[in-house]
């Protein structure tokens, strides 16, 4: 199965610098970015390394999921932010499980075997609670419904039907997944620091966001 990577970014120079570089070529067919209108240099400097670039004309999260799923020529999708937050190498492990047979596959900050250096403890709390919820309500199975470092087939996204405007675009793909029956896989990650930058998730905003998510999708 061919992969796509999809870079995330807004201005995330400081990171992609340090990050992109390790990203190996053979890992995929293609790389491209999903930029929210970056002013910094990012563009320019992806460009540079031969990396196509295509810049959201409508911003927010949900779209460049959606924006990245119109432009991979991949039969399926690995979304990744190069701000220091995800490893790299975690990459083929995910590509590994897709070619498995699995339609959605995510790396889990708060598995047994995993760790993160940037979750406060509220946003731990909240994470695994609204997770909490999305096994309850949907027996997904999954010990990080929320986290974006995740690949996807095409054929799943496109079902999915996505529909979000933030960062609730990530538990939406969740639940739908599990609504509809599709294979879910985890990989256990190590959330490291972010590297510059400035973190676009507002823990409050986006909570009652991600509820309102769960409370719209129980009564679909």
């Amino acid at each position: 199965m061919k992969t796509t990577i999809v870079l995330l970014t807004l201005n995330e120079i400081e990171g992609v610098k340090q990050v992109v570089p390790q990203i190996n070529r053979k890992w995929a067919s293609e790389i491209i970015c999903i930029d929210g209108g970056s002013n910094d240099g990012t563009i320019e400097w992806l460009r540079s390394r031969k990396i196509p670039v295509h810049v959201q004309k409508i911003r927010g999260r949900a779209e460049a999921f959606r924006l990245g799923l119109k432009t991979a020529k991949g039969d399926a999708i690995v979304y990744f932010s190069p701000d220091g937050n995800e490893d790299p190498y975690d990459i083929p492990r995910i590509t590994k499980k897709i070619n498995e047979g699995y339609d959605l596959v995510i790396a889990s900050r708060f598995s047994k075997k995993s760790r993160s250096d940037d979750a406060t403890a509220v946003r731990r709390f909240g994470n695994n609670f609204f997770t909490l919820l999305v096994n309850i309500f949907w027996n997904a199975g999954v010990t990080d419904a929320i986290n974006g470092f995740r690949g996807i087939t095409k054929k799943c996204l496109t079902d999915l039907g996505i529909d979000a405007k933030r960062f609730e675009v990530e538990i939406e793909m969740t639940i739908r997944a599990a609504k509809k029956g599709y294979k879910i896989a985890e990989i256990p990650t190590y959330e490291k620091a972010r590297i510059g930058g400035e973190a676009k998730l507002r823990t409050f905003k986006d909570g009652w966001i991600y509820a309102r998510t769960l409370m719209r999708e129980l009564v679909r």
